[in-house]
């Protein structure tokens, strides 16, 4: 918990200035010399921590995939890559935030022109408890951020500890399936994931655990999932009313129907918002999981 206590980052306060200079999550040295009142959020994944921390309201553009359009009057600026630097600048941000892994080469493009860029990769409990700190730091709100972070551990921690009590054979065996086209070509989450942390966190015991890929993610093959023998299956759906069709590529699929999830209906669809991004949401990942365990 070092890496959480100090922040991860590097905060030097210039005399009689607000300006500091933080380290983000690709090791760039960023300074700030104000605390941003109009910010372009460039990246899904982090908007949410400025909604929990009240910043939403110096959110000034967000992309066409972000939920936060839907209930927010703010413009879009388009695709997550390429960003149209165009739209960015229009909109005279005095900070971009956006993400890492396929967002990376934007980061350049952005220096480039000028637009001052802070880069968040968050991919486990411990990076989001750390970036409602950061975050807070550099919108000029620390307290609140600190405070925020704290609750955010606090309420995780209390779930987890309860689920700690349990033991091996009480913790149900459980499996993330993530269809990509047909049944038999599968992704799931095993060390390394912030999706196999809630599913440990909630009570379960993941069966894909022993195993990792990139951020945790990696393919399996519908005979990795018949030698697990799941008790419990968690499968994604990506808008309401999109639940039965979900578990149904599930109970549908032949092999499948033997499986223990499958005989005991214990195959559960789980919103895809709770599981593609690591942020403040995890709160809730961790509680509908423990309500589908137990």
């Amino acid at each position: 918990m070092k890496r959480a206590l100090t922040v991860g980052l590097v905060v030097l306060f210039a005399a009689l200035s607000a300006a500091i200079d933080i380290v983000d999550d690709l090791g760039r040295l960023v300074t700030i010399n104000e605390p941003p009142e109009r910010v372009v959020v460039a990246s899904p994944a982090i908007t949410k921590y400025l909604e929990v921390l009240d910043l939403s309201s110096r959110i000034v553009g967000v992309t066409d995939w972000d939920p936060f359009a839907l209930s927010n009057e703010v413009e879009k600026i388009g695709n997550l890559v390429p960003l149209n630097l165009e739209k960015i600048v229009s909109l005279s941000p005095d900070l971009v935030m956006i993400s890492g892994g396929f967002q990376e080469a934007e980061v350049e493009k952005l220096e480039n022109i000028g637009v001052n860029t802070y880069v968040m990769n968050p991919n486990s409990f411990e990076d989001i408890y750390r970036n409602l700190v950061v975050v807070g730091n550099i919108f000029g709100v620390p307290e609140r951020g600190k405070t925020s972070a704290d609750d955010f551990r606090e309420e995780v921690l209390a779930i987890a500890k309860d689920s700690h009590k349990l033991s091996q054979d009480e913790k149900p065996r459980v499996i993330y399936i993530m269809i990509a086209g047909e049944v038999s070509d599968i992704w799931t989450c095993g060390t390394g994931s912030f999706v196999n942390q809630a599913i440990a966190f909630a009570g379960g015991a993941n069966v894909a655990a022993p195993y990792s890929g990139n951020n945790g993610w990696f393919p399996v093959s519908p005979e990795f999932v018949l030698n697990s023998q799941p008790e419990i299956i968690l499968v994604p759906y990506y808008y309401e009313g999109g639940q039965e069709e979900a578990v149904n590529m599930i109970v549908s699929y032949k092999p499948f129907e033997e499986l223990p999830a499958v005989k005991n209906d214990r195959v559960y669809p789980l919103y895809d918002g709770l599981t593609a991004y690591a942020n403040p949401n995890f709160v809730n990942l961790v509680k509908t999981l423990k309500e589908f365990f137990f």
